[in-house]
């Protein structure tokens, strides 16, 4: 089989479970076994996303949001103000661990040649922090990645430093491959092509929670700005370093929000999956 283009780079959004069409567009790589990426940044919930991609673990993304969507163990509002709140990353942890178990070994094989960033943000400074998970640490970098500021615990301690959700310092990071001297940068977004966002509610609160911390205010008043700048360099194409370019949903997704079916997440799925092969073929 004719190899599509050798991107050396692959960046992925988060996005909570909206990373579901990710899930489609990886699956349909896998499944046409194209892998030529030599540098891995994902984002929140797209950094398991990402795991489920390098262990071969097709449809493991996607059987295990479907099982999380429908839970009240994991997403319950009764639940927002207690510790874990509203999303419970403590609960996603233990059905990974017992009902959807990481294949570390083929993980490990994948890498080989190969190295992969998680993007949290610094509790304390707000800016930006790139993991380089290991095994033993891997799923608690997905976590940190994942913790959301007034939805799930807040923060989380990785190397003794405190942390949390990387979409909001750097939500799209593909200007860090770019900075590591990659040349030809794969993006998969979680928000339609050129979509800009607005700062929203949770961001105002935040704001004022963390009214103590002015590094961190300005990161909650200010990030919708950031990302919206990131949107718009995407559409450039690229610049003098490097090229890039971003497989998007068509339209916005069915997974966005917190009432999500099952039936929500296969159609995302299943878009991301078409778009997927569809853009294989353009490229082979």
């Amino acid at each position: 089989m004719k190899q599509p283009s050798p991107y050396d780079a692959l960046i992925l959004e988060g996005g909570s479970l909206r990373c579901a069409f990710t899930a489609g567009v990886l699956d349909a790589f896998a499944a046409m076994e194209y892998r030529p990426f030599k540098q891995y940044i994902a984002v929140s919930a797209g950094s398991m996303a990402l795991t489920s991609f390098l262990s071969g673990q097709r449809k493991h993304f996607i059987t295990l949001a479907m099982q999380l969507a429908e839970d009240a163990r994991f997403i319950s509002f009764r639940s927002v103000f207690s510790e874990e709140g509203l999303m419970n990353l403590s609960f996603l942890a233990k059905t990974v661990l017992e009902s959807a178990p990481i294949d570390w070994e083929a993980m490990e094989r994948e890498l080989k040649g190969a190295s992969a960033l998680i993007v949290t943000t610094d509790a304390e400074t707000g800016m930006p922090l790139y993991l380089s998970p290991i095994k033993e640490n891997w799923m608690r970098c997905i976590l940190a990645s994942s913790t959301l500021p007034l939805i799930t615990r807040g923060k989380m301690k990785v190397n003794d430093q405190w942390m949390f959700d990387g979409g909001f310092s750097d939500g799209i990071p593909f200007m860090k491959a770019v900075e590591m001297g990659c040349k030809k940068i794969l993006v998969i977004r979680t928000r339609p092509s050129g979509e800009l966002v607005n700062q929203g509610k949770l961001d105002y609160l935040a704001s004022w929670v963390y009214s103590g911390n002015p590094a961190i205010t300005k990161l909650f008043e200010t990030g919708h700005d950031h990302y919206n700048a990131q949107v718009e360099a995407l559409q450039q194409g690229g610049n003098k370093e490097a090229e890039w370019e971003e497989i998007a949903p068509k339209s916005p997704l069915r997974s966005d929000g917190f009432y999500i079916t099952g039936l929500d997440l296969l159609a995302d799925y299943h878009q991301g999956l078409e778009i997927g092969i569809d853009w294989l073929c353009r490229n082979r």
